[in-house]
Parts: structure tokens; C-alpha cells; sequence
């Protein structure tokens, strides 16, 4: 049965694969190396055994004694006339087998193996071989053919099987850990809380992993904090006109004024205002699909929505440029940019300009304004947060404008940032990259 975790899974395989490349590496070494060295040795021990028969058989009887002991010495076989009983054996070794059939072949006869023990508990080896019409016994002791190629097998295989199991469970760990520690940050991030950052080591694609995962972890929180503010803010500033709406519905009740009306409507108009800000939150980060679009077009279409401003708009094209991005999100980033240009740039024309450098697309909304001070240009992007301490949207808007450009543009992977324009005023520029776009 396969393993539920992906740790067990990881660890089977391994194992399995590498059990299967052990016996194949015994396989191979078995037939190209074993086998061969075999047939090498027990043809040489064939040809030395006939030609000790044959020597004892041509040996007068006189000399046999000392030839035996001389043969016993050097070449650790003894020779003998077939004498005493020996019996059949099993052969679990493949070298038995060999033997037999080479002293078959140079004999001509059919040579079978016997074994014996001596007096001293040797067990012995003997073949009967056919010198000259008679026989004569030829035999080995067990020592000088023990080898046990089986055991040497059964313990590389367990050995490799231990060393196996060990190895793979390590290394599954090793590579499991760093996504059981991901498993869990997932499921805290998923619970609305922070996950503790994760370790930014080991193999290049888990310090990766485990580096995006904290950069979404800020970014998560960030647009929580965002999204708290938000809502924080929406309440107030609708709870502010509210009042007031209500304060004059009283006072209309004993004196319909005119001004008293306007007042309501105006409260109203916020009020609308500040709703339909927030659903164009909803449906920009509700945009799923890319689609290519002509630059020099979109910025064209903002620049016409804008002409009732009063204010002028200069364009300056810059190499044909095709994206494949959200339209309404590049739109909405390009349009609060431009809003926030009219609104604070006095009065003086407006430069929207587009470049292509460095891999990336860089769209930027100039302004002749007064400027934002060096440590105020990341906290205008917080939702709500004016440069005027007054929360009157007469003079400073909703407070939602660059909030909205900086959670689009990081919902989409680009970013945006406010610098200084030469001259005087600000530019406000967004960085898409070059991926995303084709440059004609």
C-alpha cells in the first residue's frame, strides 16, 4: 500500500530504486566479472588435476610417495588409486559445476565430483579420471576453493539495504522538512496570524520557496493592515457626514434653508464618492485575465478622460509598446496617478511619459506641484493618510488614491514609487516588467 505522506513516498522510492540497482550491480558483476574468473580458475584446476593423473599413473610405484608429498606441497592436491568411499554432493556453487564439465572435456568421459572427510575432519573433493585404461583419484581440499560468493552477496545486500534505508530516510527528511515547516506557516497564514520566517537555506529551490513564502508573508500582513485601515477609515468618513446629514435634516425641520439641502447633497456626493472608490478596490483585484494592449493607447484614453479637468496633459510617446497585463488595473494605477497629479500640481500641465529600460516598462505621471517631502513619500501610500491634517476631502482627497496604486501595482507584481521631478513637482512612476511586454 502506497504511503499517505509525502515523506513516506519519497523514502519507498528511494528505496526501491536503489534495491533495484544493487541487484542489478551484483547482476552485472556476477556475469562480467565472477563468471568469467570462474571459468578461468577451474579450467586451470582441471588441467592440473589430469596432468597430476597422468604423472602418478607414467610414476613407478617407488616413486609415488614422494611425488604425492611433492604435489601435496605445491600445488595443495592429493593423488591417490580410487580407494575408500566418496559420496555425492549438493553443489550450491556455480565453480563445482564448472570444474566437472572441463574435466569432462579434456578427458572425454563424463567426470562427476565426490566428497570425503578425512581422519582430521578436512572434507575433500575427489574425481576419478580416466589415465590409460584405469583410474586414478585426484582430490582438493575444501580450503583451497572456499569462497562463499552467496554470503559476500547476502551481506553487501544487507549492508546496501541498511545504508539504504538510512541514506533515503535522511534525505527525504532533509528535503521534506523545509515543506512540513511550509505546511504549517500556510495554515497560520490561513488562520489570519503571521507565520514565523522561514529558514532561507539549503538547495536553491527551497531557499527560493522558502524566501517568496516570506516575502508573502509581509505582503499578506501588509494588506491586511491595509484592508483594517481601510475599513477604519471608511467608517469614519462616512460617519462624519452622517452627522452632519443628520445635524441638518434637524435644523430643516425648523428652517428649510436652501444652503441646508446643499449641505446634505454635498455630504451625499462623499459619501458616493468614497463607496465607489472602494468598489473599484473589489473589482480591479477581482480582474483575472491578461490581455495584450496597445501603451500608447491606454495612456491616450486616460488623458481624454481627464480633459473636462481643465487641466493640460502632454504626452510624449516613446517606442511602440505592447502589453499583455490587466487593463483595468494598469488603467486604474495610470488614472489615480494622474488624478493625484491635477489635484496637487497647481494648476500646471500635466507630463504622462513612458520609457523602456533595463528589462522594464516605466510609466511616470510629472507634475509641477509643491512637491512631497523626502520622509513623507511611503507613508502616502497608506490608506487614508493626508498630507493636510485636515480630513476635509476639499483638501486632500479620500486618502485612497495612492493607497489603491500601491495594492493594485503589488497584486500584479509591479512597482510604483513617488521621486522628485527636476524642476520642481513629482513623478509618480510605475515599473512593469519587460516579460510582459513586447517592444516594437
Amino acid at each position: 500500500m502506497m504511503p499517505r505522506t509525502l515523506f513516506g513516498r519519497t523514502a519507498l522510492v528511494i528505496v526501491l530504486v536503489s534495491f533495484v540497482f544493487q541487484l542489478f550491480t551484483i547482476a552485472v558483476a556476477t556475469y562480467f566479472a565472477l563468471m568469467p574468473l570462474g571459468r578461468h580458475a577451474t579450467r586451470d584446476l582441471a588441467a592440473l588435476m589430469i596432468d597430476t593423473a597422468q604423472a602418478w599413473q607414467t610414476a613407478p610405484v617407488a616413486e609415488r610417495p614422494g611425488l604425492q608429498d611433492r604435489i601435496g606441497r605445491l600445488h595443495r592436491l592429493r593423488v591417490q588409486d580410487p580407494s575408500g568411499e566418496a559420496e555425492s554432493f549438493a553443489r550450491m556453487l556455480p565453480y563445482f559445476r564448472l570444474l566437472e564439465t572441463f574435466l569432462s572435456a579434456r578427458t572425454g568421459e563424463a567426470v562427476e565430483l565426490r566428497t570425503s572427510r578425512s581422519e582430521d575432519g578436512t572434507q575433500w573433493y575427489w574425481a576419478d579420471l580416466p589415465v590409460a585404461g584405469s583410474k586414478v583419484r585426484v582430490g582438493f581440499p575444501a580450503s583451497r576453493v572456499d569462497v562463499q560468493p552467496w554470503l559476500a552477496m547476502l551481506l553487501i545486500f544487507s549492508v546496501g539495504a541498511l545504508v539504504t534505508l538510512v541514506t533515503s530516510a535522511w534525505l527525504a527528511r532533509w528535503l521534506i522538512a523545509p515543506l512540513a515547516g511550509l505546511a504549517v506557516a500556510t495554515q497560520r497564514i490561513g488562520q489570519g496570524r503571521r507565520p514565523e520566517p522561514l529558514a532561507e537555506t539549503g538547495p536553491t529551490e527551497l531557499a527560493a520557496l522558502a524566501r517568496e513564502f516570506n516575502r508573502m508573508g509581509v505582503q499578506v500582513e501588509e494588506l491586511l493592515a491595509n484592508r483594517t485601515t481601510l475599513l477604519a477609515g471608511i467608517s469614519h468618513d462616512l460617519r462624519t457626514p452622517l452627522a452632519r446629514i443628520r445635524l441638518a435634516l434637524g435644523m430643516l425641520s425648523e428652517n428649510p434653508a436652501p444652503e441646508l439641502f446643499e449641505r446634505v447633497l454635498s455630504d451625499v456626493d462623499d459619501m458616493n464618492e468614497l463607496i465607489a472608490r472602494c468598489l473599484e478596490v473589489s473589482r480591479d483585484f477581482a480582474e483575472q485575465d491578461s490581455v495584450e494592449l496597445d501603451l500608447c493607447d491606454l495612456l491616450a484614453g486616460v488623458a481624454a478622460e481627464h480633459a473636462h479637468t481643465g487641466v493640460e496633459l502632454r504626452g510624449r510617446k516613446g517606442a511602440d509598446c505592447r502589453l499583455c497585463v490587466r487593463p483595468l488595473a494598469l488603467k486604474r494605477i495610470v488614472s489615480n496617478l494622474v488624478d493625484n497629479a491635477v489635484r496637487y500640481g497647481a494648476g500646471q500641465p500635466i507630463d504622462i511619459e513612458y520609457r523602456v529600460a533595463d528589462g522594464v516598462v516605466e510609466i511616470c505621471i510629472l507634475d509641477r506641484g509643491p512637491g512631497i517631502p523626502e520622509q513623507e513619500r511611503e507613508a502616502v501610500f497608506r490608506p487614508f493618510y493626508r498630507l493636510e491634517p485636515s480630513r476635509s476631502s476639499s483638501t486632500g482627497g479620500s486618502g485612497l488614491g495612492l493607497a489603491i496604486v500601491r495594492q493594485i501595482a503589488t497584486a500584479n507584481g509591479w512597482a510604483v514609487d513617488l521621486r522628485p521631478r527636476e524642476g520642481g513637482g513629482t513623478a509618480a512612476c510605475v515599473q512593469i516588467p519587460l516579460g510582459a511586454a513586447t517592444v516594437e
